[in-house]
């Protein structure tokens, strides 16, 4: 009893937040009307195999023919049961094999107002959309209260932001410049949203735009002594515009969430110690500083490896499925994501004493003062 009373208005939020989410998940279930595109809902489905293709590296493929029995859920023709054919190949790399209840966005071919055939268009995806972020939402939520709600603010802000620094982008400005002001920002937004208007966070984004600017320094010195030798750039292969400044610029944004995520851990636990014992000295906040920076640096350093290896398992999938020795995989595909892990974990390494410096030097005062 003691707990609801305490939480009385963030159980009353709360709950109006699940009866919202709920009611967006029941719309988004019977939005058909609202669409223009032509919505058919999967009754009923054959398929046969059709033959094996031969694609990229000798891979083998499997291709299926499905028949699709559906009805058509909005427009004049609702309430018309129709058949659609749809090939696909077992991998479903660029096509979809489709199931009963599954719901399509479709095009009509009519003669004499009568439906002679149709062509499915996409997958009408929004109610799993909807179900997945509402969730995150609520999760958040759950788990943070107020800061959580704030978290997921500043992801939103960030997002708006980021996509104005595209669109300058494609006016001719430098993509690392812009890459490397979003960054500032981005950590000025989020540190200050979840963490208030206070020291902690003042020492916070000041390591992160140093350790930044330390991690971009030590790019460009290495690209400029290296000048790009035995990082391949085949992935990037489609872009019509120089690899340079995306490596860099992926470099930069692809290590802020750890940069950001070392130097507010290392702020909020020299500034709690500081809280609870005002005498301590520079030597012991520096050592303690140290040891939670060692504690951190392992797991962060192991984040960003994953993060950025995970991007190429479906082309390291199709490798070894076809006997490319692991030494071509590491000189031609895999170099490319490594460099990136390695400068980023340089520069979470680095971060490290740059946090500890900035708070000490922020609370140096106080305590002389004490």
């Amino acid at each position: 009893m003691n707990y609801l009373k305490k939480h009385k208005k963030f159980i009353i939020i709360y709950t109006i937040l699940i009866i919202i989410s709920l009611s967006l998940i029941i719309f988004t279930y019977h939005n058909h009307s609202f669409y223009k595109e032509t919505i058919a809902k999967v009754t009923s489905t054959k398929e046969e195999y059709i033959s094996t293709d031969t694609i990229t590296y000798g891979y083998h493929e499997d291709i299926y023919m499905q028949e699709l029995k559906a009805i058509i859920l909005n427009g004049s023709d609702k309430g018309k049961t129709i058949t659609i054919n749809n090939e696909y190949h077992q991998g479903q790399a660029y096509d979809q094999k489709y199931n009963i209840n599954d719901e399509i966005f479709i095009s009509l071919n009519k003669k004499d107002n009568q439906i002679k055939n149709a062509h499915i268009e996409g997958y009408k995806r929004d109610k799993y959309i909807v179900i997945l972020i509402t969730s995150f939402i609520l999760v958040i939520i759950l788990v943070g209260h107020i800061k959580g709600f704030l978290s997921i603010i500043s992801v939103i802000l960030n997002i708006i932001i980021f996509n104005c620094f595209i669109y300058l982008n494609t006016k001719g400005i430098s993509l690392p410049l812009l890459s490397f002001l979003g960054a500032i920002i981005f950590s000025i937004i989020s540190l200050t949203l979840v963490s208030g208007i206070n020291k902690k966070t003042l020492s916070a984004i000041i390591s992160s735009i140093g350790g930044l600017l330390a991690t971009m320094l030590i790019t460009l010195i290495v690209i400029n002594i290296t000048k790009y030798e035995g990082i391949r750039f085949e992935q990037m292969d489609l872009l019509t515009r120089p690899y340079e400044g995306i490596y860099i610029s992926e470099i930069i944004l692809g290590g802020l969430g750890a940069i950001m995520d070392i130097s507010i851990s290392i702020s909020s636990a020299l500034n709690e110690l500081i809280e609870k014992n005002n005498k301590i000295t520079i030597k012991a906040l520096t050592k303690s500083g140290i040891a939670i920076g060692k504690d951190i640096m392992s797991t962060m350093i192991n984040v960003l490896f994953f993060t950025y290896i995970c991007g190429i398992i479906p082309n390291l999938t199709i490798y070894f499925r076809n006997g490319v020795e692991i030494n071509s995989l590491i000189s031609e595909y895999i170099s490319l994501e490594m460099s990136r892990a390695l400068i980023g974990a340089i520069g979470i390494t680095i971060t490290i004493p740059i946090a500890i410096g900035i708070t000490i030097l922020i609370y140096k005062r106080r305590l002389n003062n004490d």
